[in-house]
């Protein structure tokens, strides 16, 4: 029972989070787009900034894949 409770909250979270992060965010992304259409160096800023953000946990998920593989097939 406690298993199915924590799945369900589970994907619940993932099922909401999206629709909760855009509505928090309206303003960032309007003034995003508004300056990259511009031309502005904002906007490029921020893209770049997201890229970096948006890179770290993949890089992390694939020293983890990396180490578990490692430790689980040895060498």
């Amino acid at each position: 029972m406690h298993r199915n409770l924590i799945t369900l909250l589970i994907l619940v979270s993932i099922v909401l989070a999206p629709s909760i992060l855009d509505a928090q965010c309206s303003m960032c992304k309007l003034m995003a787009e508004n300056s990259y259409k511009s031309g502005s160096e904002i906007g490029r800023g921020l893209n770049g900034g997201i890229m970096y953000i948006m890179g770290i946990p993949y890089i992390l998920m694939l020293v983890g894949g990396f180490v578990l593989f490692r430790k689980n097939f040895g060498k």
